[in-house]
């Protein structure tokens, strides 16, 4: 489905738009958790999201709906994946607990991202110890 994205709420959550269509749809980054906004790099998330997009068209393929009914889904820009690239630029973790959801190829791509990005200290992984969002949320 192409559209664009009108609104990025943060690093993996974002509002789309298809192309002939007056509704939004709320998407949730299929793969990746991005820390939340008032986290440590949460901002810094959510402008990397911005930058990769940068206000191009996207097509996005998706993999249902969460439990609280935001299609997932994966963005392309011209064959790029996004939620890839958001693991290379260390703006994301990739999400081992929704591993299943992608095929076996994006999981090794999406492993191998994050191994890559945590070797070379690239965004949050600078950090001494980054907390991950899903260990995050659960202490706010």
């Amino acid at each position: 489905m192409d559209g664009r994205i009108t609104k990025i709420i943060d690093g993996d959550t974002v509002y789309f738009q298809s192309v002939g269509d007056n509704n939004y749809k709320k998407l949730r980054l299929v793969g990746i958790d991005a820390p939340e906004l008032n986290q440590p790099f949460g901002q810094k998330s959510k402008q990397c999201l911005a930058n990769l997009l940068n206000n191009r068209p996207v097509q996005i393929i998706s993999f249902g709906e969460d439990r609280y009914k935001r299609t997932l889904a994966k963005l392309l820009i011209e064959e790029i994946d996004i939620n890839l690239a958001m693991i290379r630029e260390g703006c994301a973790w990739f999400y081992r607990r929704y591993k299943q959801t992608l095929n076996k190829n994006d999981q090794f791509m999406y492993d191998q991202a994050e191994i890559l990005a945590i070797e070379n200290k690239k965004g949050l992984f600078g950090n001494q110890e980054p907390e991950a969002p899903w260990v995050w949320r659960k202490k706010n």
